[in-house]
């Protein structure tokens, strides 16, 4: 006998394997148990502490992977000889030392590479983010003037980790406006759309389950699903969203925890979803039992009336989980975000909140919550969307007018994204790479798939840089075309724009 005293309380709510691992572990970090010693076999210390012989092979392999404990065939179970420490001090290797999520896959790493060789004249229609200028400028200087000694004190404290009341108030009175039926019980502030993203990938599967995320995707959706380790499934997404016959052969097959889209404004296509086919996929979750989670971050920024409604309008079952920011419209650094969800869903979520950020900063939602509630937002919305429409028009003619005809240009109906198609030849990694050489931005395909259906290719960002870069920027993007065409030696084709 090791002459150690273990004591499973049978009352307790800690499972009887993590009572007998942590005992152990402690027993043994302590030198309780000395270096060396063979412990009683499986079947030995569970019949001594009269539990399942499965909850100690659990517990000894749990301390194996700890690097504490060793089998030796034939012979039994023993505590590890501690190692020697090292007289002399070895640097550590950081590589070595991080975790595998902390890593960079090897797409964005070269495209963290790649926009290194920026220089201070290139034009950066690769960004995700709206420009910033003076509109937003002179309403935030307009809103902190207003504030008074006791709002600003108040957004010295430390936030309701569910979110500031006055801005869920008046962003629930916005969204039942266009046929939503939610209350406050039914959403959470985040830091942007981001943080959203996290708590929903992180609390609705668990690493190695099944999810279904469209392909293409937005590019930190990749990095999130990899870094929560889940067994992604890509559906094809197109100019009408996901294929739902491909779905429902997925659903059939697979346990799925939960199917990410962008209905509206999608990014990275800028496509909207029909009607019709919202109805459908909502059906289809409805009818699996299989959550959906609905990216709406771009989806006030629309081109055509009426506005689409999102993936929510047709939930009567809580299937539909909705997140939305309003960075995307007016600028990214006030870092709101929102999910939309089944009141028991919100509460779950609330104390991962504690744990990851306490909270968003009072100022941006009080902000946020002045320019709702004054009507402000909605003015600055209305005369920011009229800049979009004449940013997007000016892409459009700079498209028909500079890119050769083989080059196919899916404009936007919704969001701030061109996606241009390029010819089986031409690889949109190296249209990026030339065209940082010509001193346009544009941002691969290939970033936002999981697979190799991106690398034909590029998306482009006219809403990210002011109005008067749009023509020259894709005048310097046509000139990285032909100069790869001219190494590829290819004929151009014909022109082919849909919208």
């Amino acid at each position: 006998m090791i002459g150690l005293k273990i004591v499973i309380d049978r009352n307790s709510e800690v499972p009887f394997f993590k009572q007998l691992v942590d005992q152990l572990r402690t027993a043994v970090i302590r030198r309780e148990i000395p270096e060396g010693t063979r412990l009683p076999s499986e079947r030995e210390l569970s019949k001594l502490l009269r539990l399942n012989r499965s909850v100690v092979v659990k517990a000894y392999n749990e301390l194996k992977l700890d690097g504490l404990l060793v089998s030796k065939t034939g012979s039994g179970t023993y505590v590890i000889s501690a190692h020697s420490q090292k007289k002399e001090f070895d640097m550590i290797s950081w590589g070595e030392q991080l975790n595998s999520w902390a890593t960079l896959p090897a797409g964005p790493a070269r495209w963290v590479n790649l926009l290194k060789k920026l220089s201070d004249s290139c034009i950066r229609l690769d960004t995700g983010v709206p420009h910033v200028g003076a509109n937003q400028v002179d309403l935030m200087k307009e809103i902190l003037g207003n504030l008074t000694d006791e709002e600003l004190i108040t957004t010295l404290n430390y936030p309701s980790l569910r979110g500031h009341p006055e801005l869920i108030k008046y962003l629930c009175l916005r969204m039942n406006s266009s046929g939503l039926h939610i209350n406050s019980r039914n959403m959470l502030i985040t830091v942007g759309t981001e943080e959203a993203i996290y708590l929903l990938f992180s609390a609705l599967a668990r690493p190695g389950e099944t999810i279904v995320i469209e392909n293409p995707t937005y590019v930190n959706v990749i990095n999130i699903s990899r870094m929560f380790q889940h067994r992604v499934i890509p559906v094809e997404r197109n100019s009408e969203g996901l294929n739902l016959s491909t779905l429902e052969n997925v659903l059939n097959r697979s346990r799925v925890k939960f199917i990410y889209t962008m209905s509206c404004s999608h990014n990275p296509t800028g496509a909207n979803m029909p009607e019709r086919k919202k109805e459908a996929l909502v059906k289809l979750s409805e009818q699996y039992s299989v959550p959906i989670v609905d990216d709406t971050v771009f989806s006030e920024i629309q081109y055509d009336l009426p506005a689409p409604k999102s993936l929510k309008y047709y939930d009567t079952h809580n299937c539909v989980i909705e997140i939305g920011g309003i960075s995307k419209a007016f600028a990214p650094g006030l870092r709101i975000g929102w999910i939309i969800a089944d009141e028991a869903l919100i509460e779950r979520l609330i104390e991962p909140v504690r744990m990851i950020s306490l909270g968003v900063p009072n100022f941006s939602q009080l902000v946020a919550a002045k320019m709702l509630s004054t009507g402000e937002y909605d003015a600055f919305l209305k005369r920011y969307l009229q800049l979009c429409l004449k940013k997007r028009e000016t892409t459009k003619r700079a498209c028909y007018r500079h890119l050769p005809g083989y080059i196919r240009v899916n404009e936007a109906q919704g969001g701030n994204f061109f996606w241009l198609e390029l010819p089986g030849f031409m690889d949109g990694w190296k249209l990026a790479e030339e065209g940082i050489e010509q001193g346009v931005a544009v941002a691969p395909g290939s970033l936002f798939t999981f697979d190799s259906s991106g690398r034909s290719f590029v998306r482009l960002n006219p809403l990210g840089v002011p109005h008067d870069q749009i023509e020259e920027g894709i005048s310097r993007l046509s000139k990285a075309i032909e100069s790869i065409s001219k190494r590829d030696n290819r004929e151009e084709g014909t022109v082919s724009v849909v919208v």
